[in-house]
């Protein structure tokens, strides 16, 4: 990696991180915001991203920011129209975001597999954590228990679904990119997955039902946001969009039950990580 790319996404990864330090710079500007800003700053001095794209983008953040001060109905379905664009790195917009991997395989048998950094995508997972975030303590090993019990069940109904579908096999490997796959779809890829999923759409659906059929409100607000969690994935084929579905379901459960995104995120990097170095990744070709 070059200077470039080292400059734009250290500072995407450190806006990413200090979306966790309640600290202001100059006492009034958060440090995801600022991180952010000098992240596109980069971008742009290096051509990764367009004046439309950081206009497109900061269009967005106001949006975000404006839902959780009156969480309005019509700015929802507005912030979820807007991100569209940005979650599935519409050309139009202008980003060039850094290719690590280019259609590798990662084994003899599996289908090929790039790995992107995409500031696009991770800004709007900034914005929506940044703006709900709430700071409160939290019983880290309760946590961690309730998410390995999980990654547990799923780990076992996944891997024996999926072989059985012939979609992966048992093909343990050590990958000489892992460090850097960990960063990358921990800090970026589920950050901002959790955040429109989790985090907005489920949340969002809960805290709407709740007042009034508080006896369906989760399952419904789990159903909803797993099947768009699902249909999101929709590149990989139908039995991607099932398994992603199945998925969205334990990730979503565990964010519902310790009321904490970071659960969800760490739910999600850790099945992908033992997907990629137990079993042919991304698919059998």
């Amino acid at each position: 990696m070059d200077v470039p790319v080292l400059l734009t996404y250290g500072s995407l990864l450190i806006a990413v991180i200090s979306i966790w330090f309640p600290y202001k710079l100059l006492k009034k500007i958060p440090l995801p915001l600022f991180f952010l800003a000098l992240s596109f700053l980069f971008a742009l001095l290096f051509d990764r991203a367009s004046m439309l794209s950081f206009m497109y983008t900061g269009g967005l953040g106001f949006i975000v920011y404006r839902y959780y001060k009156k969480k309005h109905i019509v700015l929802l379905f507005l912030l979820l129209i807007v991100s569209i664009p940005l979650l599935f790195h519409f050309s139009i917009l202008g980003f060039d975001n850094y290719k690590y991997l280019d259609a590798i395989r990662v084994s003899e048998n599996s289908t090929p597999y790039s790995l992107y950094f995409n500031l696009d995508k991770t800004a709007v997972g900034i914005f929506i954590i940044g703006f709900s975030f709430q700071y409160v303590t939290v019983d880290f090993l309760a946590i961690l228990k309730r998410i390995l019990i999980c990654f547990i069940i799923m780990a076992l109904l996944f891997f024996v679904l999926a072989t059985l579908l012939g979609y992966s096999k048992f093909e343990p490997k050590l990958p000489h990119f892992t460090p850097i796959w960990i960063l990358v779809n921990l800090f970026f890829t589920c950050l901002a997955e959790e955040a429109i999923f989790r985090r907005l759409i489920q949340q969002s659906i809960y805290d709407s039902l709740s007042k009034r059929h508080a006896k369906y409100a989760f399952i419904i607000s789990l159903s909803v946001a797993s099947l768009a969690f699902g249909l999101a994935h929709f590149n990989g084929g139908i039995m991607y969009i099932l398994l992603a579905s199945i998925a969205g379901l334990f990730y979503g459960y565990v964010y519902h039950t310790t009321k904490r995104i970071e659960s969800a995120m760490l739910l999600h990097v850790l099945f992908n990580l033992t997907h990629l170095l137990l079993f042919t990744y991304p698919s059998l070709a």
